[in-house]
Order: structure tokens, then sequence, then C-alpha cells
């Protein structure tokens, strides 16, 4: 192949590759963007609320309605502990237990006056010191019963405590569903992205291919036709130069004569 010909396949190889390396740059930029696309989250929706890739996760009606019940309760029984007093609950509940006590107590009294008067010892040592004993009785009930009612308290603040964390934990359970909504939306968008980046690599691998195969295929055409048996080509644009189909024989014999 002549050099200019050899130029001229280049040149023209090379301007069909740039064109089709853009229209490769371009589907590889249509790929990316189609990948890209396929890797973010998208709407996803479950039985308890789902996930908005507008407003992000959330719960349906229902379950934000007793999310809310959970809150409000979880409210007033903190208000309840903030204003509890556990030693005026203590003498509370000690009040209403010996309200329950005292009617027997008074009844166990009179019995045993009852019984020392009817022996003639009321007014006696002994008769004193059976009374002595048995009021003794009845202050260690009452004791126990201050005692009893303290822990009474006590057990009464840690109850609402652990109603308090009971709510907590249910209202936080509740609110953990949408970030789950939300990371099954995620999860399924990482599974698209890896598809839809092997399928961008293909699509770009292609294209690029196709501009490859294109430029060659240009230069290999023109070489083989220069080749061919009989024809020739030369630079037409050289001085004295021409391009013909004949072979240099025929050229010549072709070209007149004159006398020297």
């Amino acid at each position: 192949m002549a050099a200019w010909m050899q130029l001229a396949a280049t040149a023209l190889g090379g301007i069909l590759a740039n064109k089709q390396a853009k229209k490769a740059q371009g589907a590889a930029n249509e790929a990316a963007t189609f990948a890209y696309e396929q890797s973010r989250p998208q709407n996803y929706q479950g039985m308890f609320g789902g996930y908005d890739t507008g407003t992000g996760e959330y719960l349906n009606e229902d379950m934000q309605a007793m999310m809310q019940q959970f809150m409000d309760r979880r409210g007033q029984t903190a208000a309840q502990i903030q204003d509890l007093n556990p030693l005026e609950l203590q003498q509370s509940l000690y009040n209403q237990q010996l309200g329950l006590l005292q009617p027997e107590q008074e009844r166990q009294a009179l019995a045993q006056e009852s019984r020392l008067l009817q022996q003639g010892r009321l007014g006696s040592t002994g008769g004193a010191g059976q009374m002595q004993a048995l009021q003794e009785a009845q202050g260690q009930q009452r004791l126990g019963l201050l005692s009893n009612s303290y822990q009474q308290a006590q057990q009464t603040q840690d109850a609402m405590r652990q109603r308090e964390m009971q709510d907590l934990a249910a209202i936080m359970q509740l609110g953990s569903i949408p970030g789950q909504y939300a990371g099954q939306s995620l999860s399924f968008a990482n599974q698209r992205a890896g598809a839809a980046f092997n399928a961008a690599q293909m699509r770009s691998g292609a294209a690029l291919g196709r501009a490859g195969a294109t430029a060659g295929m240009i230069g290999s055409a023109l070489q083989g036709f220069n080749s061919q048996e009989g024809m020739k080509f030369t630079n037409p644009f050289a001085r004295g130069g021409m391009m013909t189909g004949f072979s240099s024989a025929q050229d010549n014999a072709r070209r007149p004569t004159y006398p020297k």
C-alpha cells in the first residue's frame, strides 16, 4: 500500500474510531446513570408501615396510634413517679392497714378486760401484766404494718418505673419497624446495583468493542483493495502523478509517441 493510502486509512480509521468512541461514551454514561438509579433505595411498603424516598420511613395509621398510646401512658406514669413522695405513700398505706386492724385490736382489748374482770384480777398486778402484754403484742403488729407499708411503697415505685420502662421499650420497638423497612429497601437496591453495574460494564464494553472493530475493518478493507492484482493507487495530488485503474505496461502502451 502506498504511503498516502496508509495515511488515509489511518486517518479515516481514526475519524470513525472517534465517532464510535463518542457513541461508546454516551452509551457508557447512559449505563452509568441506569446503574446509579438502580442503586438508590425505592419505595417499600410492609404490613405495619414502609419507606418513602421523599419522606423517609413511616408507620401506618393504626401502628402510629398505638405508639402514641404508649407514649401518652409513659408520660403519665413518669409524672406520677415524679410527684410521688415515698414517705407520704408509706403513711397512707399504713393508715389504710391500721384502719383494718384497729377494730380487731380493740375487740381483743375489751375481751381481755372482761376476762380479768370476771376473774377479779382487773386491778391486780397479774391482770395489769396481762393487759400490758396484749398492748405490746398489738404494738408489734402496728410496727409490722409500718414496715410492711414502707416495703409496699418501694414496690409501688419500682412497679411504676418498670411499667414506664416497658412502655418505653414498646415505643422503641415500634419505632424500629420503619427503619427495618428502610433497610430492606436498601438491601434490594444493593442487589439491583450489582446486576445493573454488570449490565453497564457489558454495554460500555460492547460499544467500545464496536468502535475498535469498525476502525480496524476500514483499514483492512483499504489495504485489501489496494493489493488486488493489476490495481495500484498513487497519490493523485503529487506533481505529475495520476490515479488510474491500469497497470504500468498498459499505461505505457497507450501513451502517444513523438518523433525525436
